[in-house]
C-alpha cells in the first residue's frame, strides 16, 4: 500500500510545491493520496498523469471553488473513496462524477454547497454521504434513489424538515444526523418510523 502526503506546512512527504506533484505518475502502485494545504484556486490541480488504480483521493483545504479543477479526476475508474473537506465548492460537475463508477464514500463537508447535489443520487454505488457544514435548505425528491446509500451526514445546514421518504424509502440506510440544523419540532417523531436506525438530531 503506497500511501503520499503532501502538506504545504509540514516535512513528510514530498514537497509541497505544485511543480512537484508531476512526479505522481512514477508511483504506479499508489492506492491512496492526500493533499492538503495547498491553494489550487488559481491553476487547479493536476492528476491526469497518476495511476487510475488510486482507490482513495483526499484534497482537503486547497480552495477548490469547482470539481473540475480536478485535472483527471474523472479518469480513476478504481476511486472507493472522496474526500473534498474544507474547500469552497458550491456544487458538483455531474459528467465528472458519474465517471467514478465504484465511488461508495463521498465526503463533501466544510464547502458552500446551497443546494443538495443530484448527481449524487444517480451513483448507484454510493454508500456513505457526508455533506456537513454546507448550506443546505431542501433535500430533493430524488434522494429515494439511493438504493445503496447506508450513512448520510447533514449536520450543520439550514434543513427545516426531514421529508417522510428518508427514513421509509431508503431500505440500506443506517445512520442519518441531523444536528444543528432549522428542523421543526415534529420532525423528532420520524425516530419511531423505522427499527435499528441510528439517528443524532438535534433541534
Amino acid at each position: 500500500v503506497a500511501v503520499l502526503s503532501t502538506q504545504s506546512t509540514g516535512s513528510s512527504g514530498i514537497n509541497a510545491e505544485y511543480g512537484d506533484l508531476g512526479y505522481l505518475w512514477a508511483l504506479r502502485k499508489l492506492v491512496k493520496l492526500s493533499i492538503c494545504n495547498i491553494d489550487f484556486s488559481a491553476e487547479g490541480l493536476d492528476i491526469s498523469t497518476i495511476t487510475t488504480l488510486l482507490q482513495e483521493l483526499i484534497v482537503t483545504n486547497c480552495s477548490l471553488k469547482c470539481i473540475t479543477q480536478i485535472n483527471g479526476l474523472g479518469r480513476l475508474k478504481s476511486l472507493k473513496r472522496l474526500i473534498l473537506t474544507h474547500n469552497s465548492l458550491t456544487d458538483l460537475d455531474e459528467r465528472t462524477m458519474l465517471k467514478l463508477k465504484e465511488l461508495t464514500d463521498l465526503q463533501l463537508g466544510y464547502n458552500l454547497i446551497r443546494s443538495f447535489p443530484n448527481v449524487v443520487t444517480k451513483m448507484e454505488k454510493l454508500e456513505e454521504l457526508s455533506l456537513i457544514h454546507n448550506q443546505i435548505s431542501v433535500l430533493p425528491d430524488e434522494v429515494v434513489q439511493m438504493r445503496s446509500l447506508e450513512k448520510l451526514h447533514l449536520d450543520n445546514n439550514v434543513l427545516t424538515e426531514l421529508p417522510e421518504y428518508v427514513t421509509l424509502q431508503l431500505p440500506q440506510l443506517r445512520a442519518l444526523t441531523l444536528e444543528n440544523n432549522k428542523l421543526k419540532h415534529n420532525t423528532r417523531s420520524t425516530q419511531q418510523t423505522r427499527s435499528k436506525f441510528y439517528y443524532k438530531i438535534g433541534l
